[in-house]
């Protein structure tokens, strides 16, 4: 069972709502589906949860598949968006998506959850996921958090940045931050009208639309 399987377990037996389970869908994520223009309304939810953002996709007339490594969060999320969604039991850093099925791919407070060398690999990949035009709403924490987060407290560090919680419910799992450099270099290439925030947590929030071949 792995981490975050266990921290929704928990949660369906009257546990504590950890992380993103605590949080209403991230208000510049609303902002940004309602003002961008999307051709086939496909989109991908990479570390889904319990499927709240599907289901928001789902209402505005979207097609949605959600990608989880949690059996439980995927169980969650079913629920929470019935029959018509699209759900995979997967390791992000393993999945391999079509090419250019989806004209949005989303993954909030999900994709650091791993070894920094993984995480820039995800990122990478995730363009050819998309068709030409098509958009990307992603977060990665920055370097405030590792430092500010109460989790992180006495976290133990790899050699190539990555970030080891010693205590709490992500204790052992690794968590990659980014610095602004970073994550201009991850994105520069691929996206138009590239845009890359911190949010009120001090994640970045990025957004872009995938460059013509």
């Amino acid at each position: 069972m792995t981490v975050w399987d266990t921290i929704y377990k928990k949660y369906q037996n009257g546990g504590l709502a950890w992380a993103s389970l605590k949080e209403d869908l991230h208000p510049s994520f609303v902002e940004f589906v309602k003002r961008a223009s999307f051709v086939s309304k496909n989109a991908l939810d990479i570390g889904c949860g319990d499927g709240k953002y599907l289901l928001f996709l789902k209402r505005m007339g979207f097609q949605v598949t959600g990608l989880d490594s949690s059996p439980t969060a995927i169980s969650m999320a079913r629920e929470t968006v019935g029959n018509s969604g699209h759900f995979v039991v997967a390791d992000m850093f393993e999945y391999s998506s079509p090419p250019n099925a989806y004209d949005l791919i989303i993954s909030h407070a999900a994709m650091h959850h791993g070894l920094k060398a993984k995480v820039v690999s995800l990122v990478t990949r995730i363009p050819s996921a998309l068709r030409t035009g098509g958009h990307v709403f992603l977060s990665l924490p920055s370097e405030y958090c590792r430092r500010n987060w109460p989790t992180m407290a006495g976290h133990k560090t790899l050699a190539d940045g990555t970030c080891i919680p010693v205590r709490g419910p992500e204790k052992g799992l690794p968590h990659s931050f980014f610095s602004r450099p970073e994550v201009e270099e991850l994105f520069n290439n691929n996206y138009d009208d590239l845009s890359i925030g911190l949010d009120k947590y001090r994640r970045w929030i990025i957004t872009g639309q995938k460059k013509p071949a």
